[in-house]
């Protein structure tokens, strides 16, 4: 007889945001920014639609992370703890690796990837410490940094007290 192993996940989801507001807002000024000076410049021409060409893939690119944000959310399992974001993000982190977690306001650098007031992806600089890895709905302020030995991840559980204990009880667990 074979036992079958079920794989209890449970899914939190972060704080609440408008960073979907700001990733069209960003969409409509380069669309804006783009237009502006291939019409002056005439559509016609080699260099207007160079621009388009250039600036419409961009502002479609922060269109589709507009459309996924409702599906950021971190997943906890007996093994892993999964943040994702849509199809693009996908950090697994084994339980066993981490090495610590703890709440933190971060400082910005001038670098940055996508990081703007209420959502923050992919991995970002700060001046404090170093790259993170981020699937969060703020960029600075009361970030969860969860750190392994490899890597540092930063999310924003909406019952962080919640998901912190149950995180520390499947650790130990």
């Amino acid at each position: 007889m074979n036992a079958t192993l079920i794989k209890r996940t449970r899914t939190f989801q972060p704080r609440p945001s408008n960073g979907w507001a700001w990733l069209i807002l960003m969409a409509l000024l380069i669309i804006t920014l783009a237009i502006a000076p291939a019409m002056a410049i005439g559509m016609s021409s080699r260099n207007g639609i160079l621009t388009l060409i250039i600036c419409i893939p961009i502002a479609i690119t922060f269109l589709i992370l507009a459309f996924w944000f409702p599906n950021m959310r971190y997943e906890l399992d007996q093994d892993q703890l999964t943040l994702r974001y849509g199809p693009v993000i996908k950090y697994r982190i084994p339980l066993r690796a981490i090495r610590s977690i703890r709440r933190r306001n971060l400082s910005m650098t001038i670098w940055s990837t996508v990081r703007f007031p209420g959502i923050a992806l992919f991995t970002v600089p700060y001046a404090d410490v170093g790259n993170v890895k981020m699937c969060a709905t703020a960029a600075l302020n009361n970030i969860l940094l969860i750190e392994t030995e490899k890597e540092k991840y930063g999310l924003t559980p909406a019952d962080e007290e919640a998901f912190v204990a149950a995180l520390r009880a499947q650790m130990e667990g």
